[in-house]
């Protein structure tokens, strides 16, 4: 029976590699333990050795392939005093495994309301048993932390809230500075304190544009044809690129400058180094 030869999982975290080189060809013998390909994660290319005896029936994967997932079907493996060619065939149209991430689903529960009442094999079932409770009223919402409390009797609250006049700005002249009925009065008589508008939330601006990052044929062409050579990235230096972007982008960042004198320093190493 063929052996199938899949991509490997070389870290916790990889998802996919770079097949880099093959080092063994169609038709050779390997043994578990020779080492049969060079793979490429993103933080190293490391030698992937073969963990069964056999005769390469198949390599799948070209040398030099990139994004090859985890698991996919990379080559096959004649087991002993089997015929490579058939074991080659029976890999035909085989497609690579995608390596797909397998999120639990929770259950979902029926809509209230909508909860059936048909009767089932163990009985009868009751509407009662299916009966809503009523919201709770939400919580009244707290003064916030930057706001002052007006210390005021409830009549002068209440005289305050009929004539419209805002309360806390009547200056109080009961105990500790409480507003009572009387610099109610006084307020409304003199004409003062009236309730202030509320206040109208300002506009909120647009927001900016995203800054879209350049392509690469973008990049290109700030820079005369020929004057470069095209380097592709490797994954590893395709890793560091990223998460240095994604630093730069989502943590801020700090920078300290500070002038030494180092007239001394020098001087004592070009003494130690005579």
């Amino acid at each position: 029976m063929p052996i199938n030869i899949t991509m490997p999982a070389l870290s916790p975290t990889m998802e996919e590699g770079n097949l880099s080189k093959w080092l063994v060809k169609e038709g050779d013998k390997v043994s578990p333990g020779d080492v049969i390909a060079e793979i490429e994660t993103d933080k190293a290319t490391m030698e992937v050795e073969a963990v069964d005896e056999g005769t390469v029936a198949k390599l799948v994967v070209p040398a030099g392939t990139e994004g090859v997932k985890v698991n996919a079907l990379i080559a096959v493996l004649a087991a002993e005093g089997e015929d490579a060619g058939a074991a080659a065939k029976s890999s035909d149209g085989a497609a690579p495994v995608k390596a797909e991430a397998k999120q639990d689903k929770a259950p979902i529960s029926p809509p209230v309301g909508e909860m059936s009442t048909k009767s089932t094999e163990g009985g009868a079932v009751s509407p009662a048993s299916h009966s809503v409770s009523p919201p709770t009223p939400a919580d009244p919402p707290h003064k916030g932390e930057g706001e002052t409390r007006t210390f005021a009797s409830p009549l002068a609250r209440r005289i305050a809230r009929e004539a419209g006049v805002d309360v806390s700005a009547v200056t109080g002249t009961g105990p500790h500075g409480r507003v009572v009925k009387a610099d109610v009065e006084a307020a409304i008589a003199g004409g003062g304190a009236q309730a202030a508008p509320a206040a109208k939330a300002a506009p909120a601006g647009a927001p900016a544009p995203a800054v879209k990052a350049m392509s690469d044929d973008q990049v290109l062409k700030l820079f005369e044809q020929g004057s470069y050579d095209l380097v592709p990235h490797d994954n590893m230096r395709k890793t560091i690129a990223r998460r240095l972007v994604e630093a730069k982008t989502t943590i801020p960042h700090f920078y300290l400058t500070l002038d030494c004198e180092l007239d001394a320093l020098l001087a004592l190493r070009t003494q130690i180094n005579a």
